[in-house]
């Protein structure tokens, strides 16, 4: 078992489970190099349009809810929804999925629509994106109600011939934490204890050397003449939207509290879930010094250990496992009694399992083709593949910062 490196180490991911060198390379320095087809109840959500190729486009069935694949390049699922929404000018709430999905790919997702026709759909016409395989039924798509994803994936200047990975830790990854740089669970833990002026603080001033020079800057700006809001507002760029509405609650004379509450709340439970990804991570990695075979004390998901994620309804488990949980929570200086502030954003905490598996893993060349089930994550596997020394190349590509939003 290897030690990870240090900027992995920042999010609590402290090792790798294989323990020959990585190939290296890079992925994502295009769309097409990094394909996500979701697996649901009606099927595969193959990518199809995009890629040159013919898809089903007569609609099956009945009921209110318009059923079909959405595909989409370079494209965020919640600005694509969003978008959806107003050029079919319909409430963003009739537009149902499953899970987000990469930006920086080539996705294809099941969506569902009320009370709209396909024919308005498939004639819409948006850019980089396409619609296919319709079916009207009764019922609409929620949150969570997913198989699995299917990844095809290319690394770039790979050395030597890739291995395939069939058991890996199932790490929260990379992007559960930013994109380049990795504060929302510093933020979420600030606010967990309590210290809102702490997590703002962090959110607005901490930074990176993968940033753009002209976010870096405003950020120690601001650093140093720390108070004055109304000032920052004049140099902070307008693509920090987020950072921009908390100075404007600050620069207006609200608390810190309430300036971070101004946030959309999708954001704000990102903070909290991202320190709970932390701890979760932390517990994973102090397991994988002992031993991952089953031991007394453990709770089991289909045989295989889990570790605890922290919230305000779990509790430690028992044996070694739970000495460890209870071990990190206590040099984390946090009760999982904190979290209960924060139960309208879903901080109840669970259980995950410790190792997950990579099913149906094709190599061909540079490409590498592989299953996970729903909250497994592609680079948590790749990087057992690739063992990057450094987020660039893995995480974004070189260049790439510069059109990411403040909020990553």
């Amino acid at each position: 078992m290897l030690g990870a490196p240090q900027w992995e180490r920042e999010i609590g991911i402290l090792y790798y489970f294989t323990d020959y060198s990585g190939v290296g390379g890079r992925i994502k320095e295009k769309p097409e190099d990094f394909i996500v087809e979701e697996v649901n109840e009606p099927g595969v959500a193959r990518v199809l349009v995009l890629r040159g190729q013919k898809a089903p486009k007569d609609p099956e069935g009945s009921g209110e809810y318009l059923w079909a694949v959405m595909e989409k390049r370079d494209w965020d699922t919640i600005d694509a929804v969003n978008r959806l929404a107003r050029v079919l000018k319909i409430p963003v709430k009739h537009v149902g999925f499953a899970g987000t999905k990469d930006k920086k790919a080539l996705t294809g997702q099941w969506i569902s629509l009320r009370g709209v026709r396909w024919r308005d759909l498939r004639d819409l016409g948006l850019r980089d994106m396409a619609f296919h395989t319709p079916f009207y039924t009764r019922g609409r798509l929620r949150l969570g109600n997913l198989l699995g994803n299917r990844f095809t994936v290319r690394v770039r200047g790979a050395r030597g011939e890739v291995r395939p990975v069939v058991c890996f830790p199932n790490y929260f990854a990379h992007q559960r934490f930013g994109t380049y740089r990795f504060v929302s669970h510093v933020v979420g833990r600030q606010m967990v204890k309590g210290d809102w002026e702490g997590a703002v603080r962090t959110y607005l001033t901490a930074t990176s050397p993968y940033e753009p020079e002209v976010t870096r800057a405003a950020r120690e700006q601001l650093g140093e003449e720390w108070g004055d809001f109304r000032r920052a507002l004049e140099y902070f760029p307008r693509r920090l939207r987020p950072e921009r509405v908390i100075l404007q609650a600050l620069a207006a004379g609200k608390g810190f509290e309430t300036a971070l509450r101004r946030l959309h709340p999708r954001m704000f439970s990102l903070f909290i879930h991202a320190y709970q990804s932390y701890l979760f991570n932390l517990i994973l990695s102090r397991r994988l010094e002992h031993g991952v075979q089953p031991e007394k004390g453990d709770v089991l998901l289909h045989g295989v250990p889990t570790a605890l994620i922290p919230g305000y309804l779990e509790r430690p488990s028992g044996g070694v496992q739970g000495e460890i949980e209870r071990e990190v929570l206590e040099a984390e200086g946090v009760d999982l009694s904190a979290f209960r502030r924060f139960k309208k954003y879903a901080a109840g905490g669970g259980r995950r399992k410790i190792l997950e598996r990579a099913e149906d893993f094709k190599v061909a060349g540079d490409v590498v083709s592989f299953y996970l089930p729903k909250g497994a994550y592609a680079t948590a596997v790749l990087r057992e593949i690739m063992k990057p020394s450094s987020p660039e190349g893995f995480v974004f590509t070189r260049g790439s910062p510069s059109g990411l939003s403040g909020g990553q």
